[in-house]
């Protein structure tokens, strides 16, 4: 949920299409897979440190990824979008 407000409120707050890329989807694809496996852990399905520990893999890859796909956006400012007359 954290990984969802933070690309959406990067894209609108700096003026972009809400529109989810590919790097955006493998990374909501990243985190999704690393809670599940966290789950499937806590279940005893599996080897315990294992599965933590892909799990964090996978929620490092998934702020790894949000990283190179947002943060040029948060560091280049862009012009302020004028608010259309009514």
């Amino acid at each position: 949920m954290i990984v969802a407000v933070m690309t959406r409120s990067t894209l609108g707050h700096t003026g972009r299409e809400l529109e989810a890329s590919r790097l955006t989807v493998g990374l909501y694809v990243c985190v999704t897979l690393g809670a599940l496996l966290s789950v499937i852990a806590s279940l005893g399905v599996g080897d315990f440190m294992l599965l933590i520990n892909l799990a964090g893999a996978l929620w490092t890859t998934t702020l790894i990824l949000f990283l190179i796909a947002y943060s040029p956006m948060l560091w280049v400012r862009r012009p302020a979008v004028a608010a259309e007359p009514n």
